[in-house]
């Protein structure tokens, strides 16, 4: 076996761990959701942040046979850079989360949340608990937990929408001088 092939193997035996790991907790966390039927137990930004990790693992895996040799040595050789992707996936998934409550990305496509002060059966939030005390239909869950996988399997995703506010954002204060 070649030393790339080598590497690709003790790669997917990592993130096959990992991601056994990843889906204990999420097992056990869905059965203790089922277990307390209140709905205060899985937040959407937890959510989107576990499918996010998911696509970050898939997008991994995806990307292994078209790494460079030491990308691939690296990863071999490092649990925290096995990790590192999805955990960021993870994170751009919350960002996007973020960027849907805020309406700033919307459309057919994405999920629209309501504030659950606006629903009088939920407990009135304020301040920053306001963000994870939203709620959705069906729908709009599974939207946000498809664009979620997606944050984390393609990592460009993301920062390309970010990338398109901080260009819109106004002249460079450079520009000014």
């Amino acid at each position: 076996m070649t030393e790339k092939l080598q590497a690709i193997r003790t790669i997917s035996n990592r993130l096959a761990i990992a991601l056994a790991a990843l889906v204990l907790v999420m097992v056990g966390g869905a059965f203790f959701a089922y277990l307390n039927p209140d709905g205060n137990t899985v937040s959407a930004p937890l959510a989107g942040f576990a499918a996010g990790v998911v696509g970050g693992f898939v997008g991994l895996q995806r990307r292994l046979k078209s790494m460079s040799d030491d990308d691939l040595s690296l990863l071999a050789n490092s649990w925290v850079y096995v990790c590192l992707s999805p955990f960021v996936g993870g994170i751009l998934a919350v960002v996007l989360y973020v960027l849907f409550l805020s309406t700033l990305v919307s459309g057919e496509l994405f999920p629209t949340f309501v504030a659950d002060t606006q629903n009088p059966s939920h407990q009135v939030q304020t301040g920053f608990a306001e963000i994870f005390a939203v709620h959705g239909n069906a729908v709009d869950y599974a939207k946000m937990l498809f664009w979620s996988f997606v944050a984390g399997f393609s990592e460009r995703f993301v920062t390309d929408i970010v990338s398109k506010f901080e260009n819109q954002s106004g002249p460079d204060e450079k520009s000014d001088q």
